[in-house]
């Protein structure tokens, strides 16, 4: 809001913060459901391939190997949606924080903060407040590292208890021999799969001790240095405004 030219300040408009407190919510919580969506279908993706590889012997472990590819593109819808929901859980967070905490405390609260400026700036021009990479770590902690894992324990279990599918290309009854995929030679195929969940397990891993809390519970210094923060990523390539409009001067209409 506009300052004011009083020495008393002027307390933000309660109704009006109050309805877009409430607009904000409905849109982190619709976005906190849809980022479960892709854990489910992966869930429901990885449980189906691994019943019909096991079901029989002549059916190729190779299946599996593609649905590991395949729960990337789940991880990657994931990661996306957990960022915009950072997004306006972020500015719910400030508003409880810098908002709704001091008038609980103190019963009012002081116009022109640091705060309002934080929020009308992001409103007008939102940005991201973690980056892809860093919500794609959280998610393979959260879910999907558990995901990976079963898929690896089938596919081992797939190999040491069936035959090869070709036994022509194989010299012997080995498990090397079983992970062979068509003229791709078993090594190759363990040395890919290795590699793989070595990537894994090191983006799991990496800043795990500085793993901090969701945003949800996030310390009041905290959210306004996610709000600061240089690394914020524009929600739009596109070039929009560099900065909000500033609102009109007040001393030109002092003369009327």
């Amino acid at each position: 809001m506009a300052p004011s030219n009083n020495s008393t300040p002027t307390p933000p408009p309660v109704a009006a913060t109050i309805h877009i407190y409430r607009g904000l919510m409905d849109r982190a919580t619709t976005w906190r459901t849809r980022i479960d969506n892709p854990t489910n279908w992966a869930i429901l993706t990885c449980g189906a391939t691994v019943s019909f590889v096991l079901n029989d012997v002549k059916h190729s472990h190779a299946v599996l190997l593609l649905v590991m590819l395949f729960t990337l593109m789940f991880l990657t819808i994931e990661a996306r949606r957990t960022r915009y929901y950072d997004l306006w859980s972020s500015w719910l967070r400030l508003l409880e924080t810098e908002y709704l905490a001091p008038i609980l405390q103190d019963n009012c609260v002081t116009a022109d903060d640091t705060w309002q400026e934080l929020i009308v700036r992001d409103l007008g021009y939102p940005h991201f407040k973690a980056t892809s990479w860093h919500m794609i770590r959280r998610r393979l902690r959260d879910n999907y590292m558990v995901i990976y894992l079963f898929l690896l324990l089938s596919w081992l279990l797939k190999l040491i208890s069936h035959p090869a599918t070709n036994p022509l290309r194989c010299v012997g009854d080995t498990f090397v021999c079983h992970a062979a995929v068509g003229p791709i030679p078993g090594q190759i195929v363990l040395m890919v799969v290795l590699g793989f969940y070595l990537l894994l397990a090191l983006a799991t891993l990496s800043g795990y001790p500085s793993h901090e809390p969701s945003v949800e519970v996030l310390s009041r210094e905290r959210t306004l240095q996610k709000l600061v923060s240089p690394l914020q990523q524009p929600v739009s390539r596109r070039s929009w405004h560099p900065a909000p409009t500033s609102a009109p001067d007040d001393s030109s209409h002092h003369g009327d």
